[in-house]
């Protein structure tokens, strides 16, 4: 059995010391105390939540072959990519990445939110 020398737990304090201070750096140098999700909402009931982070990429596909859509998240934005519905309005709006941008679909009754939880500043109409 061969046991560790001096210089071995002088390597492994430095390597650990190292280790530590880079978290530490990196959690106060970029808190992520602001959580940003799209909740996808069909006939009032929520039937996904898709997190909206840099460097995130998730499809979710509602409905079957007839009446579907495509919700595509990127990058911290979301956006209804493809559907079937006859205007396309839900395709037609594009990426929403603030709260509380919408984007609805009314012949299949999808609705797209933002959500976060960063307080919101009041709008001046509400003031």
């Amino acid at each position: 059995m061969r046991f560790l020398t001096k210089g071995d737990k002088l390597l492994i304090s430095i390597l650990f010391v190292i280790s530590l201070s880079s978290i530490l750096y990196s959690l106060f140098l970029y808190p992520d105390h602001i959580n940003k999700s799209a909740e996808v909402r069909v006939n009032g009931s929520l039937v996904k939540t898709m997190q909206l982070r840099e460097g995130y990429r998730e499809e979710y596909r509602i409905g079957g072959q007839h009446e579907y859509a495509i919700i595509e998240v990127n990058s911290g934005k979301v956006r209804i990519r493809q559907d079937d519905s006859p205007r396309q309005i839900g395709v037609q709006t594009g990426w929403i990445s603030s709260p509380p941008q919408q984007i609805v679909n009314l012949p299949y009754r999808i609705v797209v939110t933002v959500v976060s939880s960063e307080a919101q500043d009041l709008d001046f109409i509400i003031k």
